[in-house]
């Protein structure tokens, strides 16, 4: 036995929030870190032991759709890419871990379930090794596996559910995230109706090329958004929220999207669009009675009565790097 016998039943846990991704008008790079108004947890939680033997189970109320073989968990995967990393004194120095996933997201929902349960994993591993990597580090490491997930490397999920709030991804390696001014007073209406849509299959709806004019009129959107938020100016920030990337050819994908869509506007609303690549939906309101009103709408015309819900959340300011759980 090579490893610290005395590190033997060291524990450690993190609960990573749910995030949007894309938020319509920052494809690949925007996203924003979600908690529910009424308390209840929107995320994914794990929990870490070192132990003379590895193993890893799941729990939850998502646990069915996690993978029974763990090298196919991406809890797991996160685990074998976060020891792989460890200096090889290190890799010997340290116990097998017994890992626990609580799986309380959706997967393939557009929620940042598959982020959720990288953040939470890694944040955990970190939090039980002493810190031992960077946030900048661990960050490299969970888009590495989410770029597994999803089929792209994207941080626009995992950047929010890190440090919370409204995250911008920056072409800067020294400095890849940028947090926004954190929008107070929408509330964001997210409706998951049911069924799941990979990521992959949504991202391969997309054309390989676009038109100048598309890339001009989106950076033009993105631009002011950022702009009016810096400036305070949240009702305008809102009306520049258009998704003129994926939209367009995703919402066919995504059974009364559409309709929904457009009766939400019609009620007022100040954004509509797709959470990540969906299905779930998302609807932003500066009043509360609205957004019940929307809740209302969505559970009687969008989600289906065997497994979708319409949660009414606020942009978390707090992500798993904040956030402590005991065992």
């Amino acid at each position: 036995m090579s490893f610290d016998a005395s590190l033997i039943g060291r524990s450690a846990s993190a609960y990573a929030p749910a995030s949007t991704g894309n938020v319509s008008v920052g494809f690949d790079l925007l996203g924003a870190a979600l908690e529910r108004i009424d308390g209840e947890s929107l995320g994914d939680t794990v929990h870490v032991t070192f132990a003379e033997k590895g193993s890893m189970k799941n729990s939850g109320t998502y646990a069915h759709v996690c993978p029974d073989n763990a090298e196919d968990n991406l809890a797991w995967q996160a685990y074998l890419l976060f020891l792989s990393r460890l200096k090889p004194e290190d890799q010997t120095r340290f116990p097998a871990v017994d890992m626990e996933l609580v799986k309380s997201l959706p997967v393939g929902s557009g929620l940042g379930s598959s982020a959720c349960s990288v953040v939470a994993s890694l944040t955990a591993l970190n939090r039980l090794f002493d810190n031992y990597f960077t946030d900048e580090e661990l960050m490299v490491l969970m888009g590495e596996v989410e770029a597994g997930a999803s089929g792209d490397l994207h941080y626009d999920n995992v950047a929010p559910s890190y440090f919370g709030g409204l995250q911008l991804m920056s072409p800067h390696q020294d400095n890849p995230i940028i947090h926004l001014p954190t929008p107070k007073d929408w509330y964001w209406v997210m409706a998951f109706p049911g069924f799941s849509l990979p990521t992959k299959e949504a991202r391969e709806v997309l054309p390989k090329q676009y038109d100048k004019s598309v890339a001009i009129d989106n950076a033009q959107h993105l631009a002011a958004f950022v702009a009016y938020l810096y400036q305070g100016n949240e009702p305008l920030a809102a009306a520049t929220i258009k998704d003129l990337i994926a939209e367009p050819y995703r919402a066919s994908l995504i059974k009364g999207f559409t309709d929904n869509k457009t009766a939400l506007l019609e009620q007022g609303a100040l954004a509509v669009g797709i959470s990540g690549a969906g299905p779930t939906l998302f609807a932003l309101t500066s009043e509360k009675e609205q957004a019940e009103q929307f809740k209302r709408h969505l559970e009687q015309n969008y989600v289906q009565p065997d497994g979708g819900f319409v949660h009414i959340c606020r942009c978390a300011d707090a992500g798993a790097k904040q956030i402590e759980l005991s065992n």
